[in-house]
């Protein structure tokens, strides 16, 4: 079981990861900078959504958010607000989910993505101060959450409820027999082991050839 666990957690984050580092990368370098965010907060809800069913313990949401931080930290430049970012979507998933235990999915979606976008749009301006954020203040971080974030929420509303139900239905039906559930692993970790190969040597190999 703890073996199952650590491999949701390691491929949920590796997959949310490689979509901020890439394509997340992509919509900035693109200046899409008002789509991104709700485009990612879209992907990072269904892939948590998924994940919670698999693996249904409180913090779980925030690990993978943890580890999706370290595949793009692995992947891209540092940039800390969008670390932050991530970090605070699945702690909002996590506490929306907890809290309401699993049911009414689209309020989950609504309510931890309006949280998630609350707490790093507060603790940017006033805990971290980063000047992009205090130059305006509070109309910018009203402006984030009542904005983009109700979009996000709106949105994550539909998004929850239907990844969840696609996961229930792949738990229930697609891992028996036995033979079929040990493939489906088999298949599980090779995936999750080629996420993670390519992040570190992204990070690592250019360096070792440089040396």
């Amino acid at each position: 079981m703890k073996r199952q666990a650590l491999l949701v957690v390691l491929f949920c984050g590796g997959l949310w990861g490689l979509a901020e580092a890439a394509l997340g990368g992509w919509m900035y370098a693109a200046d899409l900078r008002l789509a991104a965010p709700v485009v990612l907060a879209l992907i990072a809800f269904a892939i948590l959504a998924v994940g919670r069913i698999y693996l249904p313990v409180p913090g779980s949401s925030t690990a993978i958010a943890a580890l999706a931080m370290l595949f793009k930290l692995l992947n891209e430049p540092f940039f800390g607000c969008h670390l932050l970012a991530i970090l605070l979507l699945g702690a909002g998933f996590d506490v929306a989910y907890t809290l309401l235990r699993g049911r009414r999915k689209p309020l989950i979606g609504a309510a931890g993505t309006y949280l998630g976008f609350a707490l790093f749009a507060v603790i940017i301006t006033y805990v971290v101060r980063y000047e992009h954020w205090t130059r305006v203040g509070l109309p910018k971080v009203l402006g984030y959450i009542g904005g983009l974030g109700t979009l996000a929420a709106a949105c994550n509303a539909a998004v929850v409820p239907l990844a969840n139900r696609i996961a229930r239905r792949l738990a229930a039906g697609s891992f028996e027999p036995a033979r079929v559930r040990l493939w489906a692993t088999r298949a599980l970790t090779a995936a999750t082991a080629a996420l993670w190969a390519f992040a570190f040597i992204q990070r690592f190999w250019p360096h070792a050839a440089a040396a």
